[in-house]
């Protein structure tokens, strides 16, 4: 059993909260889950397209997945800003 570093109540290793004081405990990945990573959101990177493209193509990279046709519009959104930035500068 571990122990509390706020109180040094009996605690188990697996707990995200201290039993007895209420203390978060450091280090704790919490158990609930947080949805999808953000290169996951199709809206979110169509937004970055246009924002900020080389984010965006991380992102579409971060999926690994070249076949859908969302992906194929945001990589070929991605190259259209990269040939814009490219003339603007």
């Amino acid at each position: 059993m571990e122990h509390c570093p706020s109180c040094g109540a009996r605690r188990e290793p697996s707990d995200d909260f201290c039993p007895v004081c209420g203390e978060t405990l450091t280090h704790v990945h919490l158990s609930e889950a947080t949805g999808p990573p953000w290169h996951e959101h199709t809206g979110w990177l169509g937004l970055l397209v246009l924002m900020c493209w080389p984010i965006a193509l991380y992102g579409i990279w971060k999926r690994r997945a070249w076949t859908r046709p969302a992906d194929l519009l945001l990589l070929g959104g991605c190259a259209g800003m990269a040939v814009a930035w490219g003339l603007l500068l």
